[in-house]
């Protein structure tokens, strides 16, 4: 589960959009001028040593993440477990960038094609430490609806990845045309919503919460659970170890709704949470 803010002011720094990673223990947030911070909040569960802040240095202190290209940093995704965490960035010219924790994939940079050998990178490394780039994902998307290549010239941060929800070990894509989800990493509990439960999976169509006929507005993960959103904000489907009786699952439910609000994908008239 991480909780997003549409406006902090930490450490003299002014964010517009924050992700809370609140098990794993790590905050990513963006400033007005487009530029993206990372810490540890949560010293006992978060010390960097997966990548998950995506930069070196001081853990403590909101320190800058350098991506490599010329994309404005422009929202901030947060998951994981805690001392594991991995984070996400969504830039201003539409692309996907991870950083953190893969053992079970969860960057999705699918596996020997974005350059793994088996489950490991560089050294046998597990993780990654500085962001990059997710173009696998991305060309996913673009085969399962060939309709999104004609977005390639749109000027738009979400002209191919409408949402991203990063769950325990696993994290969810939504496609901007709000039918195809995709979801990647650990997936024994079922929380991919794949036909079966793979110990673990490269990025793949998730039979389960995707939608042929209704809209997803937007995707949410909590630890081995994923749910999506419909556009007045009720949960739609899920996949998963999900059960909304537990007080930290239905907390997720409500921190999805806010976050999916205050970033236009619900309506502000839609369902209000119950910490609201």
């Amino acid at each position: 589960m991480s909780e997003h803010t549409k406006r902090t002011n930490a450490h003299h720094l002014e964010f517009i959009h924050t992700s809370k990673a609140q098990e794993a223990g790590h905050t990513l947030s963006i400033t007005s001028k487009g530029k993206a911070y990372s810490y540890c909040h949560n010293s006992k569960t978060c010390d960097n040593e997966l990548g998950q802040l995506g930069r070196t240095g001081n853990t403590s202190i909101p320190l800058p993440v350098i991506l490599p290209e010329d994309g404005v940093p422009r929202y901030a995704y947060t998951g994981g477990f805690p001392s594991s965490g991995h984070s996400a960035i969504l830039d201003s010219t539409g692309h996907l960038w991870v950083s953190g924790c893969d053992r079970w994939q969860q960057l999705g940079l699918g596996s020997s094609d974005g350059g793994s050998t088996g489950y490991t990178w560089k050294g046998g490394r597990l993780w990654q430490t500085q962001f990059q780039k997710n173009l696998y994902v991305i060309d996913f998307l673009k085969r399962l609806d060939p309709s999104l290549y004609a977005r390639d010239c749109v000027d738009a941060p979400k002209k191919w990845i409408r949402d991203v929800a990063l769950g325990g070990d696993h994290t969810l894509i939504l496609s901007h045309n709000k039918r195809d989800v995709i979801a990647f990493g650990k997936g024994g509990e079922g929380q991919l919503g794949l036909s079966s439960k793979p110990w673990v999976s490269s990025p793949s169509k998730s039979k389960v919460l995707s939608s042929s006929n209704a809209d997803v507005a937007a995707v949410c993960a909590y630890r081995n659970c994923s749910f999506t959103l419909d556009d007045c904000g009720r949960v739609k489907d899920t996949a998963g170890k999900c059960s909304f009786e537990v007080k930290g699952l239905q907390r997720a439910v409500d921190l999805c709704r806010k976050r999916a609000r205050a970033d236009g994908m619900i309506s502000n008239e839609s369902l209000q949470s119950s910490d609201e």
